[in-house]
């Protein structure tokens, strides 16, 4: 018998196969990031996080958006302590937050983001306003009538006016798919 120490590798002929093991369930390796905020996909639904803020959330909700639940969802863990298959959620309650790190509230607690979703049609119909009032600025911009119309304009005001003579690259929509 030979005595192999325990940091030598025993003789391995490179011209064998290597033996391939099988990966566990879930692994991603270390060289590849993660995104905090990274949640998956839900059929027929548009998601987004949403700042804590009483405002903002009841804004949200006017847009057709509704919380999502812990039960729905599985987010990415960053619990530096706690079981890495545990969901990444923190809130207390059934609705799925994180804290936003970048914010205190009136009492000194942290800010937190809560996942919202809303129907994809809803989604749609508020982009498909925004595309428009955006359409119609690009198209004041490039004919140099924004400010004509304004209340409380002066004469000197419209002589200063600002005119462009050729519609930049700028104002061509881009196809959204």
């Amino acid at each position: 018998m030979t005595y192999t120490p325990r940091n030598q590798k025993p003789n391995v002929n490179p011209a064998n196969k290597k033996e391939k093991r099988e990966l566990p369930e879930g692994f991603q390796p270390m060289s590849q990031g993660t995104k905090k905020l990274d949640v998956p996909e839900r059929e027929g639904y548009h998601r987004r996080w949403f700042r804590g803020d009483a405002k903002r959330i009841a804004q949200a909700q006017r847009a057709g958006y509704e919380f999502v639940l812990d039960e729905d969802v599985d987010l990415n863990n960053t619990d530096l302590g706690g079981d890495a298959n545990a969901s990444g959620n923190s809130d207390m309650g059934s609705r799925v937050s994180v804290i936003s790190g970048d914010s205190f509230d009136k009492s000194g607690q942290p800010g937190r983001m809560y996942l919202m979703e809303c129907p994809i049609e809803y989604y749609e119909v508020s982009r498909q306003v925004q595309e428009d009032r955006n359409d119609d600025i690009a198209e004041a911009l490039s004919a140099g009538t924004l400010g004509k119309d304004a209340s409380g304009e002066t004469f000197s005001d419209s002589q200063r006016r600002y005119l462009k003579t050729a519609t930049p690259d700028l104002f061509i929509r881009k196809n959204r798919e």
